[in-house]
């Protein structure tokens, strides 16, 4: 692939100071239409007062798939990703089947494509469905693994299946613009020798065709956690996050309730910044982390695996994880956790979950100002939402995975 680069400008400058408490539940937009870059920051403030609308799902959903055991299809398997299509269908993707699916506006299954495998249409672990560029005439997958895209029309034929990497691996993540432009990060930089503790650097570009052009370079990536087997997702870990619009790209790490706006040239024209709740962790987080792992180990469970065997040593195992794990237990919460591009431009920030509680959604406007508030019920999943819908994936009691389209309602 031919490599550009830009000389960016306004690179995020680490932990931005805390706004005062008296801003509680505003917002500060700070330029986010095309603005004087001379003028200080300061002359761009626009503070908004009020509360935006709170939503909630409807009771019952307009379109529900997924059964505990009935046709195969409808057993869904490890849904990684879905989208509703502008006719009102579903197109999923099953990382545990390694298929993507399509489902019409009334639920009836329309075609299933792919398993696991190296050729064309096959498809590898950590396999994910684009979202937001999915569309009634193209269902675009990328596939890590096999380091490559795989691209269905609406029919569910196989158009393309081309190799796609950055800096020589596949990308750490990778989203796309509704037009289809890749936007994509590279693996962190840095592999650390002792154990604990460390967060990662690394670039960001996008990709049209075979032409990638670097927008940032060591960008303050993930935080992750060092141990003797490896190296993994620290725990309440910071991530950088990005989200594709046409015209540019949202991008965040969750130091703080701040995210930026970068254009397609790598320079900074917004940000917007709003009070959240207190990122301190406290004791009554910690218990809770340790109540859940508790759980999880009692249950069989190891590492998010089930275990072989009739678990009599799962306490030895769980003594062992939590020793390990409260030794990296960060003091803070990252201020968020994913970015969503809504069907109507709307930007949707979700909090950070915190052990023992819900995390809401806060949807802006294309102006930077906070609209909505979006409440889930516990377990619910949001995977793509709309102007006056959502699409959410749950399970049940039994374990059993179901996708459903609600409208959203005012609170």
């Amino acid at each position: 692939m031919t490599v550009s680069r830009f000389r960016p400008r306004g690179l995020i400058a680490g932990r931005r100071r805390r706004l005062p408490r008296a801003f509680k539940s505003t917002l500060i937009l700070l330029c986010v239409a095309p603005c004087d870059r001379a003028a200080p920051a300061s002359a761009q403030d626009n503070v908004q007062l009020g509360a935006a609308t709170g939503l909630r799902l409807s009771e019952e959903p307009t379109l529900s798939i997924g059964v505990a055991a009935g046709r195969e299809e409808y057993e869904l398997f490890e849904v990684s990703g879905a989208a509703r299509l502008s006719d009102g269908s579903i197109v999923v993707y099953e990382s545990g089947a390694f298929r993507v699916q399509r489902f019409g506006p009334d639920g009836e299954h329309l075609w299933s494509r792919g398993k696991q495998g190296e050729g064309p249409g096959d498809f590898q672990r950590f396999a994910e469905l684009l979202v937001s560029c999915a569309s009634e005439q193209s269902i675009v997958i990328h596939d890590q693994y096999n380091r490559r895209i795989t691209v269905f029309d609406g029919d569910g034929e196989l158009r393309r299946a081309y190799a796609f990497d950055f800096q020589g691996a596949q990308p750490y993540d990778i989203t796309c613009s509704p037009a289809g432009r890749f936007v994509v990060s590279g693996w962190g930089k840095e592999w650390p020798t002792e154990t604990g503790p460390y967060h990662t650097t690394a670039d960001m570009a996008f990709a049209d065709s075979s032409v990638v052009t670097i927008l940032r370079e060591d960008l303050p990536g993930e935080d992750r956690l060092k141990t003797d087997g490896g190296s993994a997702p620290g725990i309440w870990g910071r991530k950088l996050m990005f989200a594709a619009t046409g015209s540019g790209i949202w991008l965040g790490r969750g130091d703080d309730y701040e995210i930026e706006f970068l254009d397609w040239s790598g320079t900074t024209t917004g940000r917007i910044r709003w009070e959240g709740p207190d990122l301190a962790v406290t004791q009554q987080h910690i218990d809770a982390y340790r109540e859940d792992l508790h759980d999880l180990y009692s249950s069989g469970m190891d590492w998010g695996h089930r275990v072989a065997g009739d678990g009599r040593d799962w306490r030895v195992r769980f003594e062992a994880r939590w020793e390990r794990d409260r030794e990296a237990l960060p003091s803070a919460f990252p201020a968020y956790n994913e970015l969503l591009i809504a069907e109507d431009g709307t930007l949707w920030i979700q909090d950070y979950p915190r052990p023992g509680e819900s995390a809401g959604w806060r949807g802006f406007d294309q102006t930077g100002e906070w609209v909505r508030s979006l409440a889930l019920p516990a377990g619910a999943r949001l995977l793509d939402i709309g102007a006056d819908w959502a699409l959410v994936h749950t399970r049940d009691d039994l374990d059993v995975e179901r996708l459903a389209v609600h409208t959203l309602a005012e609170n």
